[in-house]
């Protein structure tokens, strides 16, 4: 049996760069949350809060609540049968975070939680299941709770670059969000960005994301000379994040 299949059977069930987002969302900010607008949401918060209380499959590693013999024995299993298909857990479990992220990306929530805690239980300390449990988030609006498991992550993998551009995508979303109410916040989550973004170029100087993601977070800080020196790096790296509508933004608020 291979190894979609075994996760499709079992008891539960890379993210890309995505343009569109929701329409609330203004221009400047749809260059920045990548992958948030090509999950059509299937779960509302409030959905999964009162669902995740009966079933902790649909918590992040579940919970960390005691599981009975029968949940123990059903692990064991699941976890015998996918090692016999793919024998190195590493890998079995990126394969599994593969499949939460495509049926995350079908709007299917439920079961992408799912395949991200079947992950953990081949590796927990793998770190991509920790950009799964945060994309979850990220697609129901829920920045803090993106923002605590990507530095969980962290807190396994101090240098874990993606989990770095993840973080600072949660932080720069929750910048605009608390920019007209909590304006201090607002410059603290900005600041924070920044940061995080400039440290996963020391693990990751070639990432276009990251130069991008620089870019924007400069411009909402109207700093015009950063904002152009990292969209200009991330154009010589090859640019795929650059969009006309991107270079329309920023030819206003910055022009040359």
């Amino acid at each position: 049996m291979r190894g979609p299949e075994i996760a499709q059977q079992a008891s539960g069930p890379k993210p890309n760069c995505i343009r569109h987002m929701p329409m609330r969302i203004p221009v400047l900010l749809l260059f920045v949350l990548t992958y948030l607008g090509s999950f059509a949401q299937h779960l509302t918060f409030e959905e999964w809060k009162e669902q995740s209380v009966v079933d902790m499959r649909l918590m992040p590693h579940y919970g960390n609540r005691p599981k009975n013999q029968k949940m123990l024995a059903s692990d064991s299993t699941f976890v015998a049968l996918t090692l016999a298909s793919i024998p190195d857990p590493h890998t079995a479990a990126d394969h599994l975070v593969d499949l939460g992220f495509g049926l995350l990306r079908e709007g299917n929530m439920t079961h992408a939680m799912y395949r991200f805690n079947q992950a953990y239980l081949l590796e927990p300390k793998n770190t991509n299941i920790y950009r799964g449990y945060g994309a979850f988030f990220m697609a129901m609006d829920r920045t803090d709770e993106a923002g605590r498991v990507y530095a969980d992550g962290l807190a396994i993998d101090s240098t874990e670059s993606r989990l770095m551009i993840d973080l600072s995508t949660a932080f720069l979303a929750a910048e605009y969000n608390a920019r007209d109410r909590e304006p201090e916040k607002a410059d603290q989550l900005l600041a924070g960005s920044i940061k995080l973004l400039r440290r996963a170029l020391q693990y990751e100087p070639k990432s276009t994301e990251a130069n991008f993601k620089l870019s924007v977070a400069y411009l909402r800080k109207d700093e015009c000379l950063e904002a152009r020196k990292y969209r200009d790096i991330c154009e010589e790296l090859g640019g795929a994040e650059l969009t006309l509508e991107f270079e329309g933004a920023l030819q206003r608020k910055c022009p040359k």
